[in-house]
């Protein structure tokens, strides 16, 4: 949500930290072509240190980013980080068309809170130009919650990093799909990112993205992990037909799935996936990810190697 500041130039290192449900991440990319990693490596984080996205116990966390710190020789380095899901929202919205495009984000930091309502009194938001020579003009508005995201902020600082910039993991996933799949521009591409008790759906069109929702199971009283992948069938096909029947009018649906997250019965889950769209279901990484010290990096790992590709 925030941009660099102007001294930074691509010569910068910044790191890549993500703080996650149940671990502190860090990767660093050593190529693009081919994709392969200098360093990845996590640290767990105790239960109860994070729930819904908020920090819940500053002290644990700030005890492992504080190993961190030390651990990846990370004191005074920039970081790059990924605001909570649960605290995102992606809106498509209209805007009057003498609004230039360099007057976006002032014309919607007016509207925010008169006609246009976002989920958070305290939203900090960036503004993306998206059909701009329309008959009415659109722009995407992609919000998170400034006090949650300072709690990140807050957390690096006083391990001693320098909290740069916050990206989103939809867009994060997205560039490692675009690099694993070559989509064109023409595809709709949902894009479902499955964790331990929720999922993070969004779509992607013209390399857009237009449509996210965080979906929370911890109330539906899953017990294993075909009742969870059950959950996350029917969740994604009223995602899918929202997305075809109300914003495009029955006109345009999904083309592709691409599903992140460790899934053991991937071959069963594939197959009911399919037969319920009727389009193509792939695993995000279909080419394996080398490291310093693996040959295949687990996919817990991807939202920070998508993270580390938004400078490149």
């Amino acid at each position: 949500m925030k941009l660099a500041p102007s001294f930074m130039n691509r010569r910068t290192r910044v790191m890549t930290v993500t703080i996650e449900e149940d671990a502190v991440r860090c990767v660093e990319l050593e190529s693009v072509e081919p994709l392969r990693l200098a360093f990845s490596d996590e640290l767990p984080l105790p239960p109860g240190v994070m729930d819904g996205g908020r920090v819940v116990d500053p002290e644990a966390l700030a005890a492992v980013l504080d190993e961190a710190a030390v651990h990846w020789k990370l004191s005074k380095k920039f970081v790059r980080f990924l605001a909570p899901d649960e605290f995102v929202v992606i809106r498509k919205v209209p805007y009057p068309r003498d609004v230039q495009t360099d007057e976006l984000k002032g014309h919607f930091f007016i509207e925010i809170g008169s006609t246009l309502f976002l989920p958070f009194d305290d939203p900090a938001f960036d503004v993306v130009p998206y059909k701009t020579n329309a008959e009415e003009p659109e722009a995407i508005i992609i919000a998170s919650k400034e006090s949650v995201l300072k709690q990140y902020e807050d957390a690096f600082a006083k391990s001693k990093m320098k909290p740069l910039v916050a990206d989103i993991s939809p867009l994060a996933l997205y560039r490692l799909a675009y690099l694993q799949h070559g989509f064109s521009a023409d595809e709709h591409i949902m894009l479902i990112d499955v964790y331990s008790d929720s999922m993070t759906v969004s779509i992607f069109g013209e390399h857009f993205p237009l449509f996210m929702r965080h979906v929370d199971f911890s109330a539906e009283m899953v017990e294993d992990e075909t009742e969870k992948l059950a959950l996350v069938n029917v969740e994604s096909e009223k995602i899918a037909n929202f997305y075809r029947y109300n914003m495009h009018n029955g006109d345009i649906g999904v083309t592709k799935v691409i599903v992140n997250g460790d899934i053991r019965e991937w071959e069963g889950f594939k197959e009911l996936m399919e037969r319920r769209f009727s389009v193509p279901v792939s695993p995000l990484v279909v080419t394996p990810i080398p490291s310093d010290s693996a040959s295949a990096v687990p996919a817990r790992f991807n939202r920070a190697i998508g993270l580390a590709l938004k400078e490149v």
